[in-house]
């Protein structure tokens, strides 16, 4: 499970609503709220503090002593970075501290970002190798009313199978125990004829069916739904026609100078589910 998480906190109502979330995500041993400032000068100067940084400090602080979870330890760390993106930062304490789960809200704090996948949260959905839970508080923008409270993300868990390798619900299995119901899904998005689409359905069907048997072995109630056509939309769609509490997708994208490591589906599911929305990564040869 996801041991040690990261959370990039920047004082939005996405990041107070990720901080009432983390009592439901089991086995979370250690949080790390982590803030970046930038710094007022080219270069570093040790004679001259950032005021921001060191109010930021401050703040997280009395963040990190409202986390009731006994459990689990808690450490605040604020960087302030000299030039670059936000992303990099985060990108770089993510390798360095070997976190299982990064958690970010799906919307940044410009009028423009609310209306996308945040910049920063975009960039650490592309190019970052951990794990991420997109995560944001429903209703309006800045709007976090002190009653909303987050869902239980294993009620009724979605997992989007692609059937390309690693098996997606291989990689799930750390999760199993704590999921109420799974709703295996699958798109087919091609056929050249009605033919080769029913024959293409009716097999993705059948795989589903041997691995919800398998579901029925670790007391997990497994649901079996094929649909056809364009698989983000599908997806976003279902998500929403059946309530789920999660949507579970893995990267299957590449980076190099042309690939991203993210898939094109996952991005278009990242940038307009109302889910929250848990990206499985690949790290070399393997899935973390």
């Amino acid at each position: 499970m996801f041991t040690k998480v990261l959370i990039p906190y920047d004082f939005s109502n996405d990041s107070e609503y990720i901080i009432r979330c983390l009592k439901n995500i089991p086995q979370v041993q250690e949080i790390i709220l982590f803030h970046v400032t930038r710094s007022l000068y080219l270069i570093a100067t040790p004679e001259k503090e950032n005021p921001e940084t060191d109010y930021a400090r401050l703040r997280l602080e009395k963040v990190r002593e409202s986390i009731e979870m006994p459990r689990s330890k808690v450490r605040v760390i604020v960087e302030e970075i000299f030039g670059g993106e936000v992303s990099d930062a985060i990108n770089e304490i993510a390798e360095r501290e070997q976190v299982s789960l990064i958690i970010m809200g799906r919307r940044g704090r410009g009028v423009i970002e609310t209306l996308l996948l945040g910049s920063t949260a975009w960039d650490v959905l592309r190019y970052c190798p951990a794990n991420l839970l997109l995560i944001h508080p429903p209703g309006k923008p800045f709007s976090l009313a002190p009653g909303i409270s987050c869902p239980d993300f294993f009620t009724k868990v979605m997992v989007c199978k692609d059937f390309s390798t690693p098996e997606i619900e291989c990689l799930c299995m750390d999760i199993v125990p704590f999921v109420n119901s799974a709703e295996l899904f699958h798109v087919v998005t091609k056929g050249d004829s009605e033919k080769e689409v029913h024959i293409a359905v009716q097999d993705a069907e059948e795989k589903l069916k041997n691995i919800a048997i398998t579901c029925s072995d670790k007391t997990v109630t497994c649901n079996v739904h094929v649909r056809t056509g364009d698989a983000a939309v599908e997806i976003i769609r279902f998500s929403e026609e059946e309530d789920v509490s999660l949507i579970i997708v893995k990267s299957t994208g590449r980076r190099g100078i042309v690939n991203k490591i993210i898939g094109g589906t996952t991005e278009a599911i990242a940038r307009s589910a109302k889910k929250p929305l848990l990206i499985l990564k690949k790290q070399g040869n393997k899935y973390l």
